[in-house]
């Protein structure tokens, strides 16, 4: 559960702030002591940020004048990584992200961006967190406890719930289509595509075959989140979009066979039993579990 301010904050910062407590609330994000967490994500303002970065033998400067949200996500173990994000009403937005090399323990810049819109630096730091800080530590957002600046403070009155139910029109938009889109990020980058899928009400779960070669997704074996994307069938506007956590099935997973069988039996235009066909996939293909967040 993400909160917004009880005591007045700057009417420039207001809307990033909204933006933060709804990508928290999101993420599924819980307020929790830093001590003892597997990561931690500080949100505070800070102000007239400088940071003198170096990205291979080239140091460059990055400002952030006047008052900015900051985000840090720290993740200690087992070797350093952290991201630092300053989210600016008026000027250039910048997050970076910094890890411990295994092989000397030294500190070195993963990745950095920068950002006119405060919404773009939020939500592709929250995408590259997951890859370059949470991935790379076997964590997931579930291991994140998020702590507040004593002069940010939020309140209920704001409150983003999570729910662990799928809304009616969710549900009904999943039954009626089996195409929707998937926005994850791979080693090589990000990317948004329409998957087929199959969508087990009972069990609130949707299902995504990746290794025919009709639908291949780039680094799906190591996905371990995703934004699904939902829209009217025959319109261009969206229903929804939704994060959710991926669990990746493969031929050794002892799920493997009950699910693959399911899926095999919505597929259509293939040749052979379902059974035939689930077989087939065993060497081939990985099948994605997702599980919406809200």
């Amino acid at each position: 559960m993400a909160m917004a301010p009880t005591r007045p904050v700057d009417p420039r910062l207001a809307p990033i702030v909204r933006q933060v407590t709804q990508t928290i609330g999101r993420h599924g994000l819980k307020p929790g002591e830093p001590e003892g967490a597997k990561a931690v994500l500080r949100v505070g303002i800070e102000e007239d940020v400088t940071r003198l970065i170096q990205a291979y033998w080239t140091p460059f400067q990055a400002d952030v004048p006047g008052r900015s949200i900051a985000l840090h996500l720290e993740v200690p173990e087992p070797r350093v990584h952290w991201g630092e994000c300053y989210l600016s009403p008026n000027s250039v937005c910048w997050f970076f992200f910094f890890g411990e090399r295994e092989y000397d323990g030294e500190i070195q810049l993963l990745y950095y961006e920068q950002h006119k819109d405060p919404a773009d630096a939020l939500r592709n730091f929250f995408d590259h967190s997951n890859w370059y800080l949470l991935t790379a530590t076997d964590n997931t957002w579930d291991d994140v406890v998020f702590s507040l600046a004593d002069e940010l403070q939020w309140g209920e009155e704001y409150a983003v719930r999570e729910t662990t139910s799928v809304s009616p029109a969710i549900q009904e938009s999943l039954k009626k289509s089996t195409i929707m889109w998937l926005r994850w990020r791979a080693p090589d980058g990000e990317h948004t595509m329409p998957v087929w899928y199959y969508y087990d009400a009972k069990a609130s779960k949707i299902y995504v075959l990746s290794g025919e070669r009709q639908q291949v997704l780039p680094g799906a074996e190591r996905m371990r989140e995703c934004e699904v994307i939902l829209r009217w069938k025959g319109k261009s506007a969206n229903v929804a979009e939704l994060g959710a956590d991926v669990r990746v099935i493969d031929g050794s997973d002892p799920d493997w066979t009950e699910v693959a069988d399911k899926v095999a039996e919505k597929r259509l235009n293939i040749p052979g039993t379902p059974e035939d066909t689930a077989k087939r996939w065993r060497d081939e293909c990985v099948i994605l579990e997702l599980t919406l967040r809200s």
